[in-house]
């Protein structure tokens, strides 16, 4: 009985280690979690330094094109990964998105880092997208997800 208690220990720190090494723990794609966009509304495209930082964010700016993108390729993350993930040196812009549902939400990507953080009402979601790394820069080029 010692033996299967030990196996069974040995085996789920394993599963552990690798979850742990694979990076960021997250769950379904965007779309299927949180619904699909059918509209997107960006007042001011401009990206702006992070609350806190001083960073130049003159050159980098989203479009309704790298809105769809990150949603296209996001997944839903943790609280966690997010803050641990955080870059104050980063820019970040946002985005007024409608779901087919008719709910809206504002989404705020981060440039460098490919997280995003999106609110409806009173509900927060931590989003990321592996392949969105710099997405507000000129030269991003829409790769398709890594």
């Amino acid at each position: 009985m010692n033996r299967v208690i030990w196996g069974l220990a040995l085996a789920l720190s394993g599963l552990n280690a690798a979850g742990a090494s694979a990076g960021v723990q997250h769950s379904a794609g965007a779309p299927q979690a949180i619904g699909h966009l059918s509209f997107i509304r960006i007042a001011n495209g401009a990206a702006k330094s992070v609350e806190g930082g001083n960073s130049n964010c003159t050159n980098l700016a989203i479009d309704s094109r790298r809105v769809e993108y990150f949603w296209q390729h996001a997944v839903r993350s943790a609280r966690y990964n997010y803050r641990q993930s955080l870059d104050q040196g980063d820019c970040q812009a946002e985005a007024q998105i409608q779901f087919q549902n008719r709910k809206k939400g504002r989404l705020s990507l981060d440039n460098a880092t490919g997280w995003g953080v999106l609110q409806i009402q009173q509900t927060t979601y931590y989003l990321y997208c592996d392949s969105c790394e710099d997405l507000m820069g000129p030269e991003f080029t829409f790769p398709t997800a890594k």
